[in-house]
C-alpha cells in the first residue's frame, strides 16, 4: 500500500509537469518538412465543390537553419568557462592575491639590496626612490592581467579535452543543440560521468520531450526543483 501510495504521488509529480508543446512540434514539424493534417485539412476538401487539393510542404526553412549552422561551426568558437561556484570565485581570488604579494615581495627584495649595497659601497644613505610606489603599483596591475589561476588552467585542458575526444563528438553535439536552439528556441542537454569514471557523456535532451521546472531564484536549469526527461 505505502508503495501504491509512493508510485501515485511520483505520478501526479510527473504529471503535473508533462505537456503537449504544440508550438514546439508545429516548428519541428516545419524545419522538417511534415505536414500537419489538420491543419491545412480546409485547403485539401473540396465540399462537393470543384477538385479537392493535395499540398505539400517545401523545406524553406531547413536549408537556412542549416547553413546557419554550418557557418557558425566553421568559425571553431573557443570553449568558455563560467564559474558560479562562490568558494572556488574566492579560491581564485586569494591565489591571484598571494601571486600579487610574491611579485610585490620581492621587487621590494631585490630593490632595497641593490640600495642597501650601493650606500655601503659609497657610504651613503640610503635614498627613498620617488618612483617605488608606481613600480608596485605597476608590478600589481600586470599580475592581476596577466593572472591565470590553477582552476583556469584545469578548466581549458577539460575543454581541451572535450573538444578532440572522438568518444564525446562535439561538433555534431553541437550541431544538435543550435537545431534545437533555432528551431524551437530552447535547447538541453546534460553531463554525466561514465561508468568507470574515467571519461564524462554529453547527451543531447530532445526539447519536445523536457521538462523543468524553473527555479526562480536562479537563472541556471541545474538548479531547478525538478525535471522530467521523456523517452
Amino acid at each position: 500500500m505505502v508503495i501504491e501510495k509512493e508510485v501515485s504521488k511520483i505520478n501526479e509529480t510527473i504529471g503535473a509537469l508533462v505537456y503537449d508543446k504544440i508550438a514546439i512540434r508545429k516548428a519541428y514539424n516545419y524545419y522538417h518538412a511534415h505536414r500537419d493534417a489538420d491543419q491545412f485539412k480546409h485547403l485539401e476538401l473540396n465540399y462537393g465543390i470543384g477538385t479537392p487539393t493535395s499540398i505539400n510542404f517545401t523545406p524553406l526553412i531547413k536549408k537556412h537553419i542549416d547553413v546557419l549552422i554550418g557557418e557558425y561551426l566553421g568559425l571553431n568558437q573557443d570553449l568558455k568557462v563560467s564559474c558560479k561556484d562562490t568558494a572556488t570565485v574566492s579560491n581564485i581570488l586569494r591565489e591571484k592575491q598571494l601571486k600579487i604579494n610574491e611579485a610585490v615581495y620581492q621587487y621590494l627584495e631585490s630593490y632595497l639590496r641593490n640600495n642597501i649595497i650601493a650606500a655601503i659601497l659609497n657610504n651613503k644613505e640610503v635614498v627613498t626612490d620617488p618612483f617605488i610606489e608606481n613600480e608596485i603599483k605597476r608590478v600589481q596591475e600586470a599580475i592581476d592581467q596577466s593572472f591565470v589561476s590553477e582552476y583556469e588552467i584545469a578548466a581549458q585542458n577539460i575543454l581541451e579535452y572535450i573538444r578532440q575526444s572522438r568518444n564525446i563528438d562535439l561538433k555534431r553535439k553541437m550541431h544538435e543543440l543550435l537545431t534545437d536552439l533555432l528551431v524551437s528556441g530552447t535547447c538541453y542537454y546534460r553531463v554525466k560521468p561514465t561508468e568507470n569514471n574515467s571519461s564524462i557523456n554529453l547527451e543531447i535532451l530532445n526539447p519536445l520531450d523536457t521538462f523543468v521546472e524553473r527555479n526562480p531564484n536562479s537563472p541556471y536549469l541545474a538548479d531547478s526543483r525538478r525535471a522530467v526527461i521523456r523517452r
